[in-house]
């Protein structure tokens, strides 16, 4: 299930598309828009998000930012509406060397480290290349993996 999950909500994230997922056991629907999915510090992968309605276990109203472990969403369904892409707060240098899919055009603004040159433009349009040559390598794999996954449960 999981890679069925990563790859719509990726899918979410590169369209610009809002998502619906049902996370962590609950039957409450939320409604967000994936900015960022990237491999944490853990090797876990998580989706930075935009949630605009739904379920909020500290009751918080919506919208706010709020990150989603991968392997906890037991449902994605993508919707129809689009989004306008946000600027996020939490996304670092660290986290943008992770990334498997983003809801920009090129990478966001990321503040340069304190007493250190300011990155080329170049650099991140490498990034940018980069990302986007990894995620088409990690898309053939994923639909490679679900093909053989059909194939061994179906009998063929």
């Amino acid at each position: 299930m999981i890679p069925v999950v990563l790859k719509l909500l990726s899918k979410a994230a590169t369209e610009r598309r809002r998502a619906a997922i049902r996370y962590d056991g609950q039957h409450h629907l939320r409604v967000v828009e994936p900015h960022v999915v990237y491999m944490d510090s853990d090797g876990g992968v998580v989706a930075e998000c935009y949630q605009v309605k739904g379920y909020s276990t500290a009751g918080k109203p919506a919208p706010f930012w709020k990150t989603f472990r991968v392997t906890k969403i037991d449902a994605v369904f993508l919707l129809s509406t689009t989004f306008e892409a946000q600027k996020s707060k939490n996304l670092t240098l660290r986290k943008s060397r992770r990334l498997i899919a983003m809801a920009y055009d090129r990478p966001p603004a990321i503040p340069a480290p304190q007493n250190r040159l300011q990155p080329q433009p170049h650099h991140q349009e490498n990034l940018l290349k980069q990302t986007r040559n990894w995620w088409t390598h990690a898309e053939s794999a994923i639909d490679g993996f679900l093909s053989d996954e059909y194939h061994h449960s179906s009998g063929h």
